[in-house]
């Protein structure tokens, strides 16, 4: 089973990536600690029928079915994806099992972001809905939801030579010296057909991220964009960006606004809390923002803007 580094852990997958991912120790003695693997035919077939799921979420689109349900099993999670694809989540093992209408590639999506954050926060990460690149004043981190603009706006220190940390799943924990640092994803960017047309050459030739959404897969060094932080890193900032304006404007927000916006920005939202409990996770939320500053980034639409906005958000870095 080849095995990848991704965020800061060792993990063995059964099925070779298409997503590029850093290496991870060569051969059998290095340390694994999550395998990814199939599950036997039939495995929660028993379990799923006889159990009520603890959480549904909203259908994407209005009359559709759920596109997700979430089980409990003891210590084990299971998530049913309407895809036709399930994942067991235990401490040191995530098992999939793709239906016969599963396309692996979606699988592979839902593995590195969703299956994955879950995994990540049970271990004792909190995972939020963010980009992060590492400036030479360390990492800051810009969080938001769909066409937030968080990825362009990496995109853009990615365009100045400034390396990639993580795209969508920011993963942060504190270390040994109680700093917050940002553990690195994986070498690729999610834009929209626009930005990516403007950032990118070939654009139109770019994967999408899923088949039904028109978000495209940007590769992140080597023949890609930029290049790409393979270490964890300290966090500095973080960033809320919105588009508005003609000016560009950093406000600081106090650690209580901060812990606010923080849970607004967490990647696993009502599933988190379901899976894990509030209190778990507003404690992680907390300690981080009383330890980051975190910033309200306004700035004029439009990606002739970022070059300036960079260099705003690179001044207040340094001044911190």
């Amino acid at each position: 089973m080849p095995t990848y580094r991704l965020y800061g852990r060792n993990v063995s997958v059964e099925t070779p990536l298409v997503t590029p991912v850093p290496a991870g120790p060569a051969g059998p003695a290095g340390p694994v600690d999550l395998r990814v693997e199939s599950l036997p035919e039939g495995e929660l077939r028993h379990f799923l029928k006889a159990s009520e799921p603890f959480f549904r979420s909203e259908p994407l689109v209005s009359g559709e079915e759920i596109w997700l349900a979430a089980y409990r099993d003891g210590e084990r999670l299971v998530l049913r994806f309407s895809d036709a694809v399930d994942f067991l989540i235990e401490p040191g093992r995530i098992g999939f099992s793709l239906g016969r209408e599963g396309n692996p590639r979606v699988a592979e999506t839902y593995l590195l972001g969703i299956v994955l954050a879950l995994w990540l926060e049970r271990s004792g990460s909190l995972c939020l809905h963010a980009s992060a690149v590492n400036t030479p004043s360390q990492a800051v981190g810009f969080l938001g939801f769909n066409r937030a603009g968080k990825s362009s706006l990496a995109a853009s220190f990615l365009a100045a030579g400034i390396p990639l940390l993580t795209d969508d799943v920011l993963a942060l924990e504190l270390d040994e010296r109680g700093r917050v640092v940002a553990q690195p994803g994986f070498p690729q960017l999610r834009l929209w057909p626009a930005s990516a047309e403007e950032l990118v050459e070939k654009a139109h030739q770019l994967e999408p991220v899923h088949p039904d959404f028109d978000k495209r897969r940007v590769p992140v060094g080597g023949a890609g964009l930029g290049s790409f932080h393979e270490a964890a890193a300290e966090v500095r900032a973080l960033m809320l960006p919105d588009r508005k304006g003609t000016e560009i404007v950093l406000t600081r927000l106090t650690p209580r606004e901060a812990a606010i916006e923080l849970v607004r920005h967490s990647f696993l939202g009502a599933l988190g809390e379901a899976a894990l409990g509030v209190d778990r996770r507003f404690e992680r939320l907390v300690a981080v923002a009383e330890r980051v500053p975190v910033f309200r980034l306004t700035y004029p639409n439009g990606l002739e803007h970022l070059p300036a906005v960079r260099g705003a958000i690179l001044e207040r870095l340094s001044a911190l």
